[in-house]
């Protein structure tokens, strides 16, 4: 049997569920609609893209954006490579932001234009971020200047990389401000 059909990670998911459902619709944001083999050939070559400016398997990618459609896709182009996706709250103050980013080791952040300046603010002081990745809104927008393009890298005709991924891999590290539980009987 096929290894492919046996491994569960989300980026196996994605494939199986375009191969077995290919014109369903998968993402509607704003103008965007996806069927799941639209949705899932962006991906691939998103993942090539981001191959190419060196995301690479167990590489923490950190994310300052909005839920959108490109966020969706780059959530599933970084499984596919194997790299760990670092989700920050967009509510975060900068130094916040740059705790996160230098304790989960992030040296690329994709963010939308609306997040674009508190990224930079996050990532100036004592991160190892030096790249930046754009990410297209629910609104429309434009790239953001020395940031990677997520249009261009989307564009990529290169061959995926082929990766061992195995269903054990660490795929995200989620950062939370923790809760404070309530005493019994008090509201």
């Amino acid at each position: 049997m096929n290894p492919l059909v046996r491994r569960q990670t989300l980026g196996d998911v994605l494939r199986r569920t375009a191969r077995r459902v290919p014109a369903k619709t998968a993402i509607i944001c704003g103008e965007v609609q996806w069927t799941y083999a639209e949705f899932d050939a962006l991906v691939s070559r998103l993942a090539a893209g981001l191959a190419q400016i060196g995301v690479t398997h167990g590489e923490r990618v950190a994310v300052l954006a909005r839920n959108s459609h490109g966020f969706a896709a780059l959530r599933f182009a970084l499984a596919r490579l194997g790299a760990v996706l670092v989700p920050i709250n967009f509510m975060l103050k900068a130094e916040e932001v740059a705790y996160i980013l230098r304790h989960a080791g992030a040296r690329m952040m994709a963010t939308d234009s609306g997040l674009a300046e508190l990224a930079r603010a996050g990532a100036a002081p004592d991160t190892e971020v030096r790249e930046f990745i754009w990410l297209p809104s629910e609104d429309p927008s434009q790239p953001v200047a020395g940031m990677h393009s997520f249009d261009e890298l989307a564009a990529c005709t290169a061959a995926l990389p082929e990766n061992a991924l195995t269903s054990t891999d660490l795929a995200q590290i989620v950062y939370t401000s923790g809760t404070e539980s309530t005493p019994r009987g008090r509201c």
